[in-house]
């Protein structure tokens, strides 16, 4: 009698871990990750920090080290940033063309696919979740911008 119900305990404890291990993979997406090049252009698509359409942002990462970012943050006007970045593995860091350093370094992680691409800032932060998309040419002219149109936006704060 024991040894049926040490059996029958040993087989629920075999089918316990079984579900579990395939209701974990069910809940993950199907994409596998990994880890290339920045370079090309990408749409944010999402920010928990940001909601509505408050806010937008391209950014262009250059094959030869480059990167211009093209952000509209609760103005209705981009603003244009660029500068230098490095790209040591999957970790990435920058400095704008006035000698500022990014708010952090990213860790950047791809899908199999690179069609979309999640910086996370290194230290506390939320990840943004980019989308591999050509900037319109109405930004990249910045025919959209505020210093155009005879507005300025919010001083200071860069998104990266």
């Amino acid at each position: 009698m024991m040894k049926k119900t040490i059996k029958y305990m040993m087989l629920a404890a075999v089918a316990m871990v079984m579900a579990a291990g395939c209701g974990k993979k069910g809940s993950e997406p199907d994409l596998p990750e990994g880890t290339g090049p920045v370079a090309g252009q990408w749409h944010l698509i999402e920010w928990s920090s940001l909601s509505d359409d408050r806010a937008d942002i391209y950014i262009s990462f250059g094959e030869d080290g480059t990167f211009d970012l093209y952000q509209r943050l609760y103005t209705p006007y981009y603003e244009h940033y660029d500068g230098n970045y490095i790209q040591d593995g999957a970790t990435v860091s920058g400095t704008y063309s006035d000698g500022t350093a990014w708010g952090s370094s990213y860790t950047a992680v791809f899908t199999e696919d690179r069609s979309r691409m999640t910086l996370t800032p290194d230290g506390n932060g939320t990840a943004a979740v980019y989308e591999a998309s050509d900037i319109p040419e109405e930004i990249l002219s910045g025919s959209l911008s505020g210093t155009k149109s005879g507005i300025d936006g919010p001083d200071g704060y860069r998104f990266l």
